[in-house]
C-alpha cells in the first residue's frame, strides 16, 4: 500500500480534532459525569467517549493504523504509523467550565512525528503543522518570540498530579522558574501552553511530569514555529516525558535553570 501524504495525514488529524472538539463542546453540560475522581486529576465519561470518536475518525481513513491514546492503546499496524492523541487535554478545566482545553492529535511514523493538530473549540483556535510546512493558527503563519533574555520570559508550567510523592522537586522546579524569569503561569493544558509558545503568547513551557499524548501533536507546531524542543523519557510512567519547549533564545539559560534544580 502507498504510504499517506503529509496533507492526507495533517488532513485526517484536522477532521478528527475539530468532529471530537465539537461534540465535547456540545455535550458540556455532561462535564460532571465523573468516571474517576483522584486527588488531583478527573477522568470524565467524555474522555473514553471523545476516544471513541477520534479513534472511529482515524481508523476509518486509516484502517491499519496503531494509535496511542490517553484513554487506551489500538496496535495493528506492521507499516509504523501511530496516531498519538489526547481527546481533552485539560480535563479539570473543561469539568469546571474553563474554556483553556483541546483536542491533540498526532500521528508519526517509526518514532517521527510527521503531523499534529491542536483545536480548542472554546477558543476557536486551530493549531496545525506537518513536518515539511510551517506552523499555522487558524489558516496563519506563526512564530515564536525574539526575547533572549531569560528575565524577560513568561513560562507556562504545570505541578504533576503526582505531587504527594514528589512534592519537593515539583516545588523546587516551580520555585527557580519564579525567581528567574519574568512570570510563571498554570493555565491547565499542555497542548495550549505549548502552543502559546509557538504564536508568540510565551516564551516557553516546562512540565516535569506529563504524557507523550498531551504534548506530540503541539511540539511538532512549535518547532515548525521556530520553537526548541527537548523531551526527555521518564522510565518511571508509561509513556511519561518531561518537556522543555522554548523560543531557543532562552533554552540554554532555562535548561540551566531547571537542571540546578535535580
Amino acid at each position: 500500500m502507498q504510504n499517506p501524504t503529509l496533507t492526507d495525514l495533517l488532513d485526517t488529524a484536522v477532521l478528527a480534532a475539530q468532529t471530537t472538539g465539537r461534540h465535547a463542546l456540545l455535550n458540556k453540560e455532561r462535564r460532571t459525569e465523573v468516571n474517576e475522581a483522584l486527588a488531583h486529576d478527573v477522568k470524565l465519561a467524555l474522555d473514553v467517549e471523545c476516544q471513541a470518536i477520534l479513534e472511529d475518525v482515524i481508523l476509518g481513513k486509516f484502517p491499519g493504523h496503531a494509535i496511542l491514546g490517553e484513554e487506551g492503546i489500538v496496535k495493528n499496524d506492521p507499516d509504523g504509523y501511530e496516531w498519538i492523541i489526547d481527546p481533552i487535554d485539560g480535563t479539570v478545566n473543561f469539568a469546571h467550565g474553563f474554556h483553556y482545553w483541546c483536542v491533540s492529535v498526532a500521528v508519526r511514523h517509526h518514532g517521527k512525528i510527521l503531523a499534529g493538530c491542536v483545536y480548542a473549540p472554546e477558543l476557536d483556535e486551530l493549531y496545525t503543522a506537518h513536518m515539511e510546512s510551517g506552523a499555522l493558527k487558524n489558516g496563519k503563519p506563526i512564530q515564536v518570540t525574539a526575547i533572549s533574555d531569560v528575565k524577560r520570559a513568561t513560562v507556562y508550567s504545570g505541578l504533576t498530579k503526582d505531587i504527594h510523592t514528589s512534592e519537593d522537586l515539583a516545588f523546587k522546579y516551580f520555585h527557580a522558574l519564579a525567581l528567574n524569569t519574568f512570570k510563571v503561569r498554570i493555565l491547565g493544558s499542555a497542548a495550549l501552553d505549548i502552543c502559546n509558545v509557538a504564536c508568540g503568547n510565551a516564551e516557553a513551557y516546562f512540565e516535569p511530569g506529563i504524557f507523550l499524548w498531551d504534548v506530540a501533536a503541539a511540539s511538532l507546531i512549535a518547532e515548525k514555529a521556530g520553537a526548541t524542543t527537548t523531551i526527555h523519557l521518564r522510565p518511571e510512567e508509561a509513556h511519561g516525558v518531561r518537556v522543555l519547549c522554548t523560543n531557543g533564545k532562552i533554552h540554554g539559560a532555562l535548561d540551566a535553570i531547571i537542571s540546578s534544580c535535580m
